[in-house]
């Protein structure tokens, strides 16, 4: 009886892989019960590893002095392995010793390309260091190299900045016996934005407090931006940003898809997370003020509560949607000002720099403690240039985009008429509208109102119901009634009503219908029906 290479499994002579792992096995020497490894790849652990304390350099981190040997081993190790299956991941034990130095406290983040773990510093009189891991176990073969190209990008990345609000890179590793890549940086304590904001009073945080920290990101990003190889950071949120709970700093953690780019560039690929991304960004291209659209999208969260991702084509349409103010009317005007400035549609009309909005944001914290801000009616022409902009729907997902936007800001096609004009036909369409589910990562989660009368509900074959809009999928708890509601065009106006469900139907978070009891939608509204939250999008 032989066994596995990989997971130690029995096999029998004949098998080249493994039932349990899927790893194809190497040709066995007669007279041994396992693979022979005696031409197999060297190790990369002397190679990768940084045997002595200190700062990392680009050779140590797989720079010009490994890079060869790195893709070596990953071509070798893929051919140890049948295309679409590898072991299983799984997550570190507390206690373990990761390159005969960092001990595993807990794991305390991550995602399925991995995870972030608490560790001890052993050389260091158990030093509280943070653990990233990235797992060599993704079926998508594209998906993977990707992953892998990310974390080592990050790692170089990260050792060449220094900056208060940048976490210290203190080892990186490749441990060729579980397929997995280690990036040591320094542990922060305070959590993220995004944790603070779900237990602040009523999901917001107060202005003097925003106005700090987002001076503080909006320095880093100027020390980013002004590098001789501008670095653009391309995906700003809360969760991507914590608060160190020794010094009480904003830190910019997760670079995995920070790069290096011209002042402008064209070509880049649409990532990011929806509804902190700009626009320019689904039309291939970057710049530093895409950064600064990225701060205006997670001040505006941070103060107003309202999530960008909930909606994220239209929040910042102030002609459809409420203006911060009319959010939180305990925001102040001037901050109401530079929220809408930092988030317009076109990279010309927002702050010209980071720099520029650092700037704005201390002179108006300096306001703010002093008494002399006001809280009067919004500006009324704030945001016009953001409506000045056609929209279609993408031809692979159905999602509305804008007219010129080269991939679809919802499933990142490249869109086959991006750079024609739109024809007068389309123009002069009907207008129609749709339904998009929130909270959902399903690329199909729209519905086309194609019926003058929708039925919303779930579908039930023995009671021989099947409505316009099925929610069964994106309702597993069942709190939408088979025949929920119902919604129906009059003309050019769309109306809603509820039809005496169980959990009823409420419009913006405010307004609960009554049975029977039409209401009118307006574009960007919000129905939801129980538990299940859709937006209603006319054009």
């Amino acid at each position: 009886m032989f066994q596995c290479t990989d997971c130690g499994s029995p096999l029998a002579s004949a098998q080249s892989f493994c039932g349990t792992c899927g790893s194809a096995q190497l040709p066995r020497l007669e007279g041994t019960g396992s693979a022979s490894k005696a031409d197999g790849p060297p190790s990369l652990e002397t190679n990768l590893s940084l045997q002595q304390p200190g700062p990392a350099t680009e050779t140590s981190l797989g720079g010009a002095g490994t890079k060869a040997k790195i893709v070596d081993e990953t071509q070798m190790a893929e051919k140890r392995t049948t295309g679409g299956h590898r072991p299983t991941v799984k997550q570190l034990e507390t206690g373990t010793l990761l390159n005969n130095r960092y001990e595993i406290v807990r794991r305390i983040g991550g995602s399925g390309m991995g995870a972030v773990y608490l560790a001890k510093d052993r050389n260091l009189g158990d030093a509280p260091r943070a653990v990233k891991e990235m797992v060599e176990s993704h079926i998508d073969e594209v998906q993977h190299e990707k992953a892998i190209g990310d974390f080592k990008r990050e790692s170089l990345l990260l050792t060449s900045l220094e900056h208060p609000s940048i976490p210290t890179i203190y080892d990186y590793f490749y441990d060729r016996t579980a397929g997995r890549f280690y990036l040591v940086m320094k542990y922060i304590s305070g959590g993220d934005l995004a944790s603070r904001l779900r237990s602040a009073p009523g999901n917001r945080i107060d202005e003097k407090t925003v106005a700090d920290w987002g001076m503080q990101v909006a320095d880093v990003l100027e020390y980013l931006h002004s590098r001789p190889k501008p670095i653009i950071y391309r995906d700003l949120k809360p969760a991507n940003l914590m608060i160190d709970g020794n010094t009480g700093r904003v830190m910019l953690i997760d670079f995995g898809i920070a790069r290096w780019v011209a002042k402008q560039e064209k070509g880049v690929t649409a990532v990011g997370t929806m509804g902190y991304a700009p626009p320019e960004l689904f039309g291939g291209r970057v710049e530093p003020r895409s950064d600064v659209y990225g701060l205006g999208a997670t001040l505006f969260h941070l103060l107003t509560g309202s999530d960008p991702q909930d909606n994220p084509l239209l929040i910042f349409d102030f002609t459809k949607n409420p203006r911060p103010r009319q959010i939180a009317p305990s925001i102040s005007s001037e901050m109401e000002r530079i929220l809408m400035r930092a988030v317009e549609y076109k990279p010309e009309d927002r702050f010209s720099s980071s720099g520029e909005l650092r700037d704005a944001l201390a002179d108006h914290l300096e306001k703010l403690l002093a008494g002399r801000v006001n809280y009067g009616t919004p500006t009324p022409h704030l945001g016009g240039e953001t409506v000045q902009v056609q929209t279609v729907y993408c031809g692979f997902c159905g999602g509305r985009i804008a007219a010129d936007d080269v991939f679809c800001a919802h499933c990142g096609s490249k869109q086959p008429l991006a750079a024609m004009a739109a024809s007068a036909a389309l123009r002069t369409v009907r207008p129609t509208a749709k339904l998009v589910v929130a909270g959902t990562t399903e690329l199909d989660a729209s519905f086309i109102l194609q019926k003058d009368s929708n039925l919303v509900g779930r579908t039930d074959p023995q009671s021989n119901i099947f409505p316009e809009i099925d929610l069964s999928r994106f309702d597993p708890e069942t709190k939408v009634s088979r025949r929920h509601a119902r919604i129906w065009s009059e003309g050019e106006t769309f109306l809603v009503e509820d039809l005496g469900s169980v959990n009823g139907t409420v419009i913006n978070d405010s307004v609960r219908l009554a049975p029977r009891q039409p209401r009118v939608l307006d574009s960007g509204d919000r129905i939801r029906l129980g538990e299940t939250t859709l937006h209603f999008l006319l054009g």
